[in-house]
């Protein structure tokens, strides 16, 4: 990030490979459907790119650019929802090893669709604590890095998610 900010373009490959993944990831984790992350995660790439000459260089490349990609993932989440007729469920069908019943499909898109509707309904700062604690296992101290957060905000945060999430979806059979 160093030799980016000092106006290596050649930096910018480099960052790419050692962070696009995870960055990926936390864009699909608000975003919920791979096209609209692979688009979000180019925005990042290039908005890090155009403001590279800010990075004062106090701080890890790891959580600035978590921080980063929350909000432009929260950005875009924003500009593309009133466009999105049908979501993405949230289970990952390429992980399965079997096939499941029709009826077990339909209640797993069910599930899906009831957790992804739940996890859109928490506010901004809840949603981003709890994806990045459970899908991308960050620590408690590197989202509050990551999120310019207090540990003890970070907590509160997540606390509350987790207590909105299990009402909002207390009606699903186990």
């Amino acid at each position: 990030m160093g030799r980016l900010s000092r106006g290596d373009r050649d930096a910018l490959t480099l960052l790419m490979e050692r962070h696009y993944r995870r960055i990926y990831r936390i864009a699909l984790s608000y975003l919920r459907n791979p096209d609209d992350a692979l688009d979000c995660t180019q925005e990042i790439f290039v908005k890090v790119f155009e403001k590279s000459g800010r990075w004062r260089g106090d701080s890890e490349v790891g959580p600035w650019l978590t921080r980063v990609a929350v909000n432009q993932a929260i950005d875009h989440y924003r500009k593309t929802r009133r466009r999105l007729t049908k979501e993405e469920p949230i289970l990952d069908h390429d992980m399965k090893t079997e096939r499941p019943s029709p009826e077990g499909t339909a209640h797993a898109e069910e599930v899906s669709e009831k957790i992804s509707r739940a996890l859109r309904a928490l506010p901004e700062r809840q949603r981003a604590v709890f994806v990045l604690r459970h899908y991308d296992d960050l620590s408690l101290p590197e989202i509050a890095t990551s999120l310019g957060m207090r540990i003890g905000t970070v907590k509160s945060n997540l606390h509350r998610a987790l207590g909105r999430l299990r009402i909002r979806l207390a009606e699903i059979p186990r």
